[in-house]
C-alpha cells in the first residue's frame, strides 16, 4: 500500500509541475477605435476597461485612453 501511495503522489506532483510549466493560452479581446470621420485611431488589444473607456498600454511609460463610444470589439 505504501508504494501505491508514493506512486499516486508522484503522479499528482508531475501533473502539477506540467500544468505550471505550460502557460494557459489567453485570448485578449481586440478593439477598433475610430474618429468621427471613420479614420481608424487604434486597432488591437486593450489592457483595462472602465465603464466608459478602454485603456491601452502603448509602452512602458505611455497609456492611451479611448472612449467606448468610439470603439467596437472585434470578433476573436
Amino acid at each position: 500500500m505504501g508504494a501505491f501511495n508514493k506512486m499516486c503522489i508522484a503522479l499528482v506532483s508531475m501533473c502539477f509541475l506540467l500544468s505550471c510549466a505550460v502557460p494557459m493560452q489567453q485570448t485578449t479581446q481586440q478593439i477598433q477605435c475610430t474618429d468621427r470621420n471613420g479614420q481608424i485611431l487604434y486597432a488591437g488589444p486593450y489592457n483595462e476597461e472602465s465603464m466608459f473607456e478602454y485603456i491601452v498600454q502603448v509602452d512602458d511609460f505611455t497609456r492611451a485612453v479611448y472612449r467606448k463610444g468610439a470603439c467596437r470589439e472585434l470578433p476573436a
